[in-house]
């Protein structure tokens, strides 16, 4: 699998009566036997801001957010943690448990791997 782009974003509300600013997108683009494809993972702000205290006290994740942000990374920790998520567009985590399990025990090597053609 070749990544081919990342983002991640806050959402802001496009009408005065939506609840789009409590959430986060992450968004990775990427080559998957000779597809391209876009996988954006949605999830509640809060998740993000509780879990990445946790995370700089982890030598791995530490050294990658010195660099990235955390909404950029989530989708990528998304597809190299679950491969059911290669075949889907889309994914909304609501519980903090299920984000938080994104990043425990990461398999190093491949998502170092996913992240070179951005070095």
């Amino acid at each position: 699998m070749l990544i081919h782009h990342i983002d991640g974003r806050e959402l802001e509300k496009e009408k005065p009566n939506t609840s789009e600013d409590f959430f986060n997108r992450s968004e990775a683009s990427y080559e998957l036997n000779g597809e391209k494809h876009t996988f954006h993972l949605l999830y509640v702000r809060y998740f993000e801001e509780k879990l990445e205290d946790e995370l700089t006290q982890h030598d791995f994740w530490k050294q990658h957010l010195q660099k990235y942000k955390l909404r950029e990374l989530a989708a990528l920790a998304a597809l190299s943690k679950n491969d059911s998520y290669l075949k889907r567009k889309r994914v909304y985590i609501n519980e903090y448990e299920d984000f938080k399990s994104l990043f425990m025990d990461p398999d190093e090597r491949r998502f170092t791997n996913f992240l070179k053609p951005f070095e």
